[in-house]
């Protein structure tokens, strides 16, 4: 169309629309787009999503979930953190942490980890790789920095003490009996405690006392009571496959921070806390366990029917108390606008343990008081924004 026909009146208007229009249509070519909430397209939960994926490939078992979480959030953090001190990528920093410390804890899928980095990076156009590649040189300096603090928390240890025995002691219900899981764990290094003994539980009841008679005779009445609802929580909360409880953690937690909005920093230091604070959670109640060597309840009374497995370890305290606990007092406290939903959601993983015939009240009771000490010295510790985290224990 000529100049001068954009000039006829009868044609203004027409010709105004389709100059407003494409303005606003150029516009919006040139606006990027906006991801929902739900999408959590950040690299942390991107990597995230990934370890459990690797955890659950491998069945590596309850507290080597823990461990992977908490160690590989660590790193990603102290890589942000280092990366933004430098001014590059956060993203790239989260990836070559991630991907540095997965590869350590599961060598056999280093191929496939490497391999993953590489197409994040082959996917990004030139001049966005060049920051990229930067901060991923500087997570993979975090990652590895992290990956010698894991070398050295004596996790693979091995335990060097002798099973007790009687009837007032834990022994194995597994046929043939099997050797006691994470002996030694009590024995890890942490990263906001100082040492596990210090949360250590207070001593039960005797067996032989009427106050462990009483705890006793509460599973066998839930058991000989036991409702479809009481079931079915006691099969949510086992956790035997896939991610396990640690993997069911991560995601309620990446989930509501993808919600609220949370930048690849504050979901990163959110994700170490918590998952911190659930590994510290774990060796407190281990140390406790292999102190006291608390029979189960079905050893204390054969007749009490179970809803799931029985773990071969000690009953006193209960893991599931310790490190759900823990979780949801430390979620509760950094999420916005909880109202104490996680907390309560804890407290239903350590309740499912008793409906489920393997754990005494007093196992919760004592877990909790664990999780809350431990989420306390956690929350007073912190992870700062601003300067790399690195474990405190002994």
């Amino acid at each position: 169309m000529k100049q001068s026909e954009l000039l006829r009146p009868r044609s203004i208007c027409t010709a105004f629309l389709a100059l407003v229009l494409g303005a606003l249509l150029g516009g919006c070519a040139q606006a990027p787009l906006k991801s929902a909430p739900w999408a959590a397209s950040t690299s942390t939960n991107q990597w995230n999503d990934h370890a459990t994926d690797l955890i659950a490939r491998n069945a590596v078992g309850q507290f080597p979930a823990v461990r992977t979480l908490a160690y590989m959030n660590l790193a990603i953090n102290n890589a942000i953190v280092l990366a933004s001190a430098d001014g590059l990528a956060s993203d790239g920093a989260a990836a070559g942490a991630a991907a540095t410390v997965l590869a350590h804890l599961y060598p056999k899928e280093e191929q496939a980890i490497t391999a993953r980095l590489q197409r994040e990076i082959q996917a990004l156009g030139p001049q966005a790789r060049t920051p990229y590649l930067s901060g991923v040189e500087v997570g993979r300096r975090a990652g590895a920095q992290v990956v010698t603090w894991a070398q050295a928390d004596r996790n693979s240890e091995p335990w060097t003490g002798t099973l007790p025995s009687g009837p007032d002691k834990w022994s194995s219900r597994q046929q043939p009996p099997g050797p006691p899981l994470g002996p030694n764990l009590g024995n890890v290094r942490t990263f906001f405690m100082l040492s596990a003994a210090d949360y250590r539980a207070p001593p039960p009841p005797a067996t032989g006392s009427e106050a462990f008679q009483a705890e006793v005779r509460q599973v066998r009445t839930v058991a000989d009571n036991r409702t479809n609802s009481q079931i079915r929580i006691a099969q949510y909360w086992e956790n035997l496959t896939g991610s396990y409880a640690a993997g069911t953690w991560n995601s309620v937690a990446r989930s509501a921070m993808a919600a609220r909005g949370f930048d690849e920093a504050s979901t990163a230091r959110t994700l170490a806390l918590m998952h911190m604070a659930s590994f510290d959670a774990n060796v407190a109640c281990h140390d406790s366990k292999y102190v006291y060597w608390v029979p189960r309840p079905t050893q204390a009374d054969p007749q009490i029917t179970l809803a799931i497995g029985v773990p071969n370890h000690p009953s006193y305290p209960s893991n599931h108390a310790c490190i759900s606990g823990a979780i949801g007092r430390v979620l509760d406290a950094t999420l916005p606008n909880a109202n104490g939903m996680y907390e309560a959601m804890g407290r239903q993983a350590g309740e499912s343990r008793v409906y489920a015939g393997i754990h005494y009240p007093m196992d919760l009771d004592a877990g909790f008081d664990i999780a809350h000490k431990v989420a306390a010295r956690a929350l007073q510790v912190g992870v700062a924004k601003d300067k790399a985290f690195a474990p405190l224990g002994r």
